[in-house]
């Protein structure tokens, strides 16, 4: 237990991170066809006002070309639009890219992710964290190891299911990229603390923790 007591805040949130796991999972399973729906609604609405657009579009496009050209004159047929929104609509089909053929189907895939890694990276940083725990290293890095793996397992989970919701309306890109400042610091977390656990641990397989070098990260005492 002495070992555990600088990792248990980390053990704590593993355990945490599990929990709304398993919450997050009955709240889909109780409610999936609910969401569902609602995602199939808003991807219909969408569509809808993108044809809407689209006929508008053409609507105009043939105006300015009645306009701009008297009936006795041939009209030559651009297959460029004008239209100033046209490029950077965020509902253009260019931006709505599914990988299921169904942008409701991506967003719920995103939100059953959310629960798969909150179950599944949790269970890996309890275990990360036990190891952590019986290495040499002094109290302080593995208290900071417990904080970084911990809030890593923490936020990323989150971000799948942030992405989930704003997939039907944002399309699955956009989406992502409009959740990069909570994915990417949580990546980070956890890359750098398993590479930092992978480098103690080769540390001590190889017996360097006397060498200057790696003195100041391990307890003298416990140094065989």
């Amino acid at each position: 237990m002495n070992k555990i007591k600088d990792v248990q805040h980390g053990l704590l949130i593993a355990v945490l991170a599990v929990m709304l796991g398993a919450l997050w999972a009955a709240y889909l399973a109780t409610h999936h066809e609910q969401l569902h729906g609602a995602f199939e609604a808003q991807e219909e609405k969408i569509q809808q006002s993108r044809m809407q657009y689209l006929l508008e579009d053409m609507s105009m496009v043939a105006m300015n070309s009645l306009h701009d050209h008297p009936s006795n004159t041939p009209v030559e047929h651009s297959h460029t639009s004008t239209h100033p929104h046209t490029a950077g609509d965020g509902h253009s089909a260019s931006a709505q890219h599914s990988h299921s053929g169904s942008l409701a189907k991506d967003a719920m895939q995103r939100l059953l992710r959310g629960h798969i890694h909150f179950m599944g990276i949790g269970t890996l940083i309890a275990v990360l964290l036990l190891i952590v725990a019986f290495t040499s290293l002094k109290s302080c890095w593995k208290m900071l190891l417990g904080w970084t793996f911990g809030l890593g397992a923490l936020a990323y989970p989150p971000a799948w299911i942030i992405m989930g919701f704003r997939t039907v309306e944002m399309g699955p890109q956009a989406a992502e990229a409009s959740i990069m400042w909570l994915f990417g610091p949580a990546v980070a977390l956890l890359l750098a603390s398993m590479a930092a656990l992978f480098g103690v641990l080769l540390v001590e397989t190889l017996k360097w923790q006397n060498k200057k070098l790696f003195q100041f990260l391990f307890n003298a005492d416990k140094v065989s």
